[in-house]
């Protein structure tokens, strides 16, 4: 097949990873991959792998100059499909698609945002030229099956896969935080929006104070806004409540955790914390906002609670540490799910069946 993906490769970092894999894997599987963006960090690892790069220029949402770039591309190469993966580059592969016989597909990574009263919608995936839309999780295509107007257009679900072999780093020295040996650590990593529910992780820490050895990281940026400074600031916990702000190393600091703990209350796709963290055999606490229900095994990867329930989740932590011979039994299947699964060599397959469905139509 040729496949044109437009997404935005002005910066390659590890939360990447799992998309470009995908692509880069599909062309060692012997498709004609072309990979735009409005600017690249980095093209030397897309031309190792035989794809060509263009750069469109794109600066604002709705590009005439990147349209056109996009559309000389299509009439020269004859692209069977192009993907648009990302909020900014879907709009303008949309107007360049207009008019061709390339199927256009668009990925969707969230359960929030599409509306049928909001204009901005139709820019994207709610566009009548969109033939079909990847969604990263089983509720994701439920949202959207729930906006679609177009009737024709498919959707379907395909995990965003990852591969044992990238998270090889050893688990971060947490003595920087006062934390020891013998003390069973909680970790939340996010950018904390509302959405990431850590006001309802931070109750929950109310309810944990008798358990001493029990600490929460809070990795990521937004955790330092007042609501949750103040809720830190009333835990009985207090001392042991470790908000680090941005880590880059973020996935060290999962691994070296007992438990991760992912509290959101709306708009989660697939949380790639729980994939990290099981790629390090670190098992999840989970509400059922989400795709998370869709990955986790209840008591062999993780542990499913309500949205909203600090109670729920101070259940949880407290059951599992009292009983930590439980997460390490679970550690072990951890790894097998990313193993298979939720492997990048099964999402390359459904990509690549997917993807041959559509352009024989």
């Amino acid at each position: 097949m040729k496949i044109l993906v437009y997404s935005d490769y002005q910066k390659l970092n590890h939360s990447v990873r799992p998309e470009l894999e995908i692509f880069l894997r599909l062309a060692k599987r012997g498709h004609q991959l072309t990979v735009c963006s409005p600017a690249f960090d980095d093209r030397d690892i897309f031309q190792q792998a035989g794809i060509e790069t263009v750069a469109t220029g794109q600066k604002k949402k709705i590009s005439p100059h990147a349209i056109r770039v996009l559309r000389q591309q299509l009439k020269a190469h004859h692209h069977e499909i192009v993907y648009a993966t990302s909020s900014r580059t879907i709009p303008t592969a949309v107007f360049a698609c207009i008019g061709q016989p390339a199927k256009l597909v668009c990925y969707r990574g969230t359960t929030r945002g599409l509306k049928r009263r909001d204009p901005t919608s139709f820019l994207t995936v709610l566009h009548p030229r969109v033939d079909a839309v990847v969604c990263v999780s089983g509720s994701v295509e439920q949202a959207v099956q729930k906006k679609l107007l177009n009737k024709r257009c498919q959707t379907t679900t395909i995990f965003k896969g990852h591969d044992l072999s990238w998270y090889t780093q050893t688990p971060a020295d947490l003595s920087e935080f006062g934390i020891t040996g013998d003390a069973f650590v909680a970790i939340a990593a996010a950018r904390f929006r509302p959405s990431k529910g850590l006001d309802v992780l931070l109750e929950a820490t109310q309810k944990l104070a008798d358990l001493d050895k029990l600490h929460l990281l809070v990795v990521g940026s937004g955790a330092d806004e007042p609501r949750y400074s103040q809720l830190c600031a009333s835990s009985p916990m207090q001392q042991r409540i470790h908000c680090t702000g941005y880590r880059p190393d973020a996935p060290s600091l999962i691994a070296a955790s007992d438990i991760l703990v992912q509290a959101s209350v709306d708009g989660e796709g697939l949380p790639r914390s729980i994939l990290e963290g099981l790629a390090y055999g670190v098992p999840a606490i989970s509400t059922t906002a989400g795709g998370a229900r869709e990955i986790l095994q209840e008591g062999r990867t993780g542990f499913i609670v309500p949205i909203r329930n600090p109670q729920a989740i101070a259940d949880k932590l407290r059951a599992v540490y009292q009983q930590r011979e439980q997460l390490a039994a679970m550690s072990n299947y951890c790894k097998q799910a990313i193993e298979g699964p939720l492997s990048c060599d099964a999402s390359v397959l459904a990509y690549e069946k997917f993807f041959e469905q559509l352009a024989a139509q």
